[in-house]
């Protein structure tokens, strides 16, 4: 027997990396009695977590059908690598392909041991048979019948939670209903492990008929046993079973969600109370119906251990203008830790407080501005008079100050009302800072006009930020602004031939989105480059194509093609999703109006739905915002 006969075709391992020749022997010494600890401790390095390497492929197909020849340790070790693997490569895309395909079509070789002898076999094939992205009703019908007889209760935890994946994937012949009915019995199980095993797989399965009562068992379950795996279990505990994880597979049933959370949230551990919390939150990120008794559950863990109020604030500032009627002990939660003082508590609670548009929040904020942990996308425009001053001392300070591209976002979205800042601003367009200093004095408009002069410099190349500048010594850095810089010029004087010249080679030099936005701001004035816009409609990328389709929209005035390229992109919302293009999508769709009728239904689904899209309350407020104005202006 030589290397041929392994089953590595050697046109494979051409071109491989130095060292790596050596697998096919390593391969056929598993076979070898007193080299087979040699060779997998080699083989196993080699192999590493490369899933998109051609040769893991292959090697992975012959461990599969190696695995009788091996013996229970060895067996055991490599189960637990292919188990490790499958997770990585669950779907056939990209360079996964490959391992995928192997992985999809090697369950067979597994089920046998599904039945082994040693329960740390068992354990491990059910494992493996959980990861596959297979659906081998063979696989299902052997775990149900081992884990009818089994003895092993870590055996069965994993058999269990096997039986469950191939329940709810939804894809098999078999009827998810009847496996969930079957899983049941085993929420009542002796073992803490199994009951919560079952419960996961009941959950995964998704039968709603089945769920009740999985809610209150996982939170009995967790209150004595915690969340640990069994303590021979292969897998890390991440790949186990935890209360985030419970409520996640809840959150499509309420009433067992908020079993879950009431049954933990009074526990004498500050753990599991914390999670409890974190569980009420990922609840009400769920659905959109008030669930004052959660958010009441949540807001008394402010007065809780630091641990249980941290969690609490952190579910609070998420939670927008839902959350405002608890604004008042936000702010009691600052003021007994100290207004002044710089923790990340506090931080959180001021980003809640932000979130709420709490006219308390200006003066917390001004206090930690460039805090790190704040996370603060907007601020109300009513808060200008009081926040100017410090946003122009902290952009005085120059680019590598704390917050300062935070202060340029948010003067950007102020508009006119930042014109006091417009000094502070032209100061930094000599900076790297200087796009978006030019894309926060276009906002200003004319208020600006002391900059207008560096900002033509800047468009026509004359001038370049200090970062930017030639240097005879190196290459110079690329800068992207000149568009940003002509628009600005635009905004401010009123002039368009600049903004026209700038961003009109750069969209015919194919440039993408920046440039499509400024088009479409300059409208009609851009006819002479519409011909250019028109082939984007039906490019790569969907920000650029919903770019192209509202410049498309605003230099022609041309509806149909524009609502053509952008009607697909809305297809995220049927999943509840709600990313930045299709955002984008929404608002673009209301500018153009009536024409964009089609767009109608689909609309109004997402204002008539329970559920929030995009899995957070920040995300679903403003999108039922962008919602409801252009189905105003649609009509």
């Amino acid at each position: 027997m030589d290397e041929r006969e392994v089953g590595v075709p050697w046109h494979v391992l051409e071109g491989v990396p130095t060292g790596r020749e050596e697998i096919p022997g390593l391969l056929r010494g598993l076979t070898i009695p007193g080299r087979r600890r040699g060779a997998w401790r080699r083989l196993e390095k080699r192999l590493g977590w490369s899933t998109a390497d051609p040769v893991f492929a292959h090697v992975a197909a012959r461990l599969f059908a190696l695995l009788p020849e091996f013996d229970r340790r060895l067996r055991c070790e490599v189960l637990e690598l292919l188990a490790r693997r499958a997770w990585t490569c669950r779907r056939p895309v990209g360079v996964h392909f490959m391992s995928h395909t192997v992985f999809a079509s090697s369950g067979h070789h597994v089920v046998p041991f599904v039945a082994d002898r040693a329960a740390a076999v068992r354990t491990r094939a059910a494992w493996v048979l959980r990861e596959l992205p297979d659906d081998d009703p063979a696989a299902l019908d052997a775990l149900r019948r081992q884990a009818a007889v089994e003895s092993d209760p870590t055996a069965l935890v994993s058999e269990l939670l096997a039986v469950g994946r191939y329940a709810g994937s939804g894809t098999g012949t078999w009827d998810p209903a009847e496996v969930a009915a079957w899983l049941r019995p085993w929420l009542h199980h002796r073992n803490a492990h199994v009951r919560l095993a079952a419960a996961k797989a009941v959950l995964t399965a998704g039968v709603p008929a089945a769920v009740t009562g999985t809610g209150r068992t996982v939170a009995r379950t967790v209150s004595v046993a915690g969340e640990d795996p069994p303590a021979d279990a292969p897998w890390k505990p991440v790949r186990h079973v935890s209360v985030a994880q419970f409520a996640d597979l809840m959150a499509p049933y309420p009433q067992e969600a908020a079993a879950l959370v009431h049954g933990l949230a009074r526990h004498h551990s500050a753990d599991l109370r914390a999670k409890a919390l974190l569980a009420a939150g990922i609840q009400l990120g769920h659905w959109r119906s008030p669930a004052p008794d959660l958010w009441e559950t949540v807001a008394m863990g402010l007065e809780d251990e630091t641990r249980v109020a941290s969690a609490a604030l952190e579910v609070l500032a998420r939670g927008g203008r839902a959350v405002a009627p608890y604004a008042d002990r936000v702010f009691r939660f600052v003021e007994r830790s100290g207004v002044g003082a710089q923790t990340q508590d506090n931080d959180t609670a001021v980003t809640a407080l932000i979130a709420m548009e709490d006219d308390r929040a200006p003066f917390l904020y001004r206090q930690r501005l460039g805090n790190y942990q704040l996370n603060v996308d907007r601020l109300p425009g009513r808060w200008a008079t009081e926040l100017l001053p410090p946003f122009r001392a902290r952009l005085a300070r120059g680019p590598e100050a704390g917050g300062v591209p935070e202060v340029l976002h948010v003067l950007a979205q102020w508009g006119a009302a930042a014109a006091p800042a417009v000094r502070e601003l032209a100061a930094l367009l000599d900076t790297p800072s200087a796009r978006p200093a030019a894309e926060a004095l276009g906002q200003i408009g004319p208020a600006a006009a002391a900059a207008a002069g560096l900002l033509a410099r800047l468009a026509t190349g004359e001038a370049r930020p200090q970062r930017f500048a030639f240097d005879s010594d190196r290459p110079p850095n690329r800068w992207h602004g000149e568009q940003t810089a002509a628009w600005a010029h635009w905004r401010i004087t009123g002039d368009p031939e600049l903004a026209l010249r700038v961003s009109g080679a750069a969209v015919r030099a194919g440039l993408g989105r920046p440039v499509l936005r400024y088009l479409a701001d300059l409208g009609p004035l851009a006819t002479a480059y519409a011909d250019a816009v028109r082939p984007l409609l039906d490019g790569p990328g969907e920000w650029s194509r919903i770019g192209a389709a509202e410049a498309w929209w605003r230099i022609t005035g041309d509806p149909a093609p524009a609502v053509a390229a952008l009607l697909p992109e809305l297809a995220p919302l049927a999943a509840h999703r709600a990313p930045g293009p299709v955002l984008r999508t929404v608002r673009v769709l209301g500018s153009i109006g009536t024409p964009a009728a089609a767009a109608l239904p689909t609309l109004h689904a997402v204002t008539a739905s329970p559920r929030r899209y995009g899995g957070s309350i920040l995300v679903d407020e403003e999108l039922c915002r962008i919602v409801r104005t252009a189905l105003a202006r649609i009509g």
